[in-house]
């Protein structure tokens, strides 16, 4: 099997599901749904009901036998129903297709021989689709035989977010007027939380326009915590400095906590931020081979710093190291030795690795957003972890400087330079 189909999906059925059990009165057939996760596998298998195995065979047979891909919804029956032809003759073309189907539904395509075993193919598309959200089956041309390859997963309910509830705690004779005497209602908070409310429980972008002072941090960050602990899913909340960040992690964050309970939370920020302990130890013994100049005093100063710091990050250290010190002792992908190295468990920069992978509301800076976006562009991975853990949804702060910085990732740069030098290797 490919190695890109995710480990915990669905096995495939071993054997395929006819259409011998069909019911009288609907044409579906029924089994137990006993379910635990929204990502598990079912006692009930998925089925087809006999108005869409019709559709799908009359579509078949109007392609000449050849195959067919469809997109189907599931009911909550797991019945098949409702299958949109989708894709004829290019079987992977489904995956363009699939990008704004519903979650939970089911690709299935029919293989013209009649042998509905899966191919290497099959399997690297179901994963990828599995990523979607979907599930996926292959038929006989007749669309009386269905085989489960990856089942369907049961989409989540999540918890609407009570804008009412939410609104109490900024208005007046709320929870926030209580905790401070300095409370003021700002009307354009509000507006703010309700609209931020109707993107969270009904999906959308919304653009919202805040003037210093309007207490934009609160109105988004309410129903991000809210959303988290109603229904355990991760926002990203991305501002354009780390000072913005620290703001929201050391003052915002822990006020709404306040508010509304405690919720799993982290602050975020690039690997460059933080020391190594094993480059900060190399660095010391070899520093004469390393610095034109004598740097023991800055070097133990940052040793001793490593023996006290729960962080590890430049924002706790109380000076500011030289920039060719801080180059030789900072964390470093190209070098790192992740599980090998001696210091892994007491490594700053994977102690937030970890931190970030179970929480539900991570503070990022913009840089780090967008070198998280352009892997998962790369890679066409967006629901499993990259540089940042999978999310859902996102808040950009400040979002007016995040042109620079998607610039600078997802864009190409083109010099005079570089020309001529691609130009001279084509005339070689």
């Amino acid at each position: 099997m490919s190695s890109e189909i995710p480990e915990d999906f669905p096995v495939p059925r071993e054997a395929p599901f006819g259409l011998g059990g069909l019911d009288t009165d609907d044409g579906v057939s029924h089994g137990s749904n006993d379910l635990e996760g929204p990502e598990k596998t079912f006692a009930a298998p998925v089925s087809l009901s006999a108005e869409a195995a019709r559709a799908m065979s009359a579509e078949i047979s109007r392609a000449g036998g050849r195959e067919v891909c469809f997109l189907a919804d599931v009911d909550e029956r797991r019945v098949v129903q409702d299958p949109r032809a989708v894709a004829r003759g290019n079987f992977e073309a489904v995956l363009v297709a699939a990008r704004d189907s519903k979650e939970g539904g089911i690709m299935l395509h029919n293989h013209p021989s009649g042998v509905l075993e899966p191919s290497e193919a099959d399997m690297r598309v179901a994963g990828l689709l599995y990523d979607k959200g979907l599930g996926t089956g292959i038929i006989n041309n007749e669309a009386s035989e269905l085989y489960v390859v990856v089942e369907p997963p049961i989409p989540k309910e999540r918890v609407a977010l009570n804008a009412s509830e939410l609104d109490d705690f900024l208005a007046p004779g709320g929870s926030l007027e209580a905790r401070y005497t300095a409370y003021e209602n700002r009307p354009g908070q509000r507006d703010m939380l309700a609209e931020i409310i109707e993107r969270y429980n009904h999906g959308g972008v919304s653009i919202v326009e805040a003037g210093t002072g309007t207490g934009k941090s609160l109105a988004y960050l309410l129903p991000a915590v809210r959303w988290a602990q109603e229904n355990a899913e991760r926002t990203v909340i991305s501002t354009n400095t780390i000072n913005l960040q620290e703001q929201l992690a050391e003052k915002d964050l822990p006020l709404v906590e306040s508010l509304l309970g405690d919720v799993r939370w982290a602050l975020v920020k690039g690997r460059g931020n933080y020391i190594s302990i094993r480059r900060a130890r190399l660095a010391a013994e070899s520093q004469s081979m390393l610095f034109d100049e004598d740097r023991s005093d800055e070097l133990n100063s940052l040793l001793e710093w490593v023996n006290t710091t729960d962080d590890g990050s430049l924002s706790d250290l109380g000076f500011r190291p030289s920039d060719d010190v801080w180059e030789e002792v900072r964390s470093d992908s190209d070098i790192c030795l992740r599980a090998r190295c001696p210091h892994f468990q007491k490594c700053f920069y994977q102690t937030s690795r970890r931190q970030a992978a179970s929480a539900e509301v991570l503070v990022v800076n913009h840089h780090l957003l967008f070198t998280d976006l352009a892997v998962r562009r790369a890679t066409e991975n967006y629901k499993q972890a990259a540089v940042l853990p999978a999310y859902r949804r996102i808040v950009l702060d400040e979002a007016h400087n995040v042109e620079d910085a998607a610039t600078s990732h997802l864009g190409v740069e083109v010099t005079r330079r570089g020309i001529y030098r691609m130009m001279s290797r084509l005339d070689r």
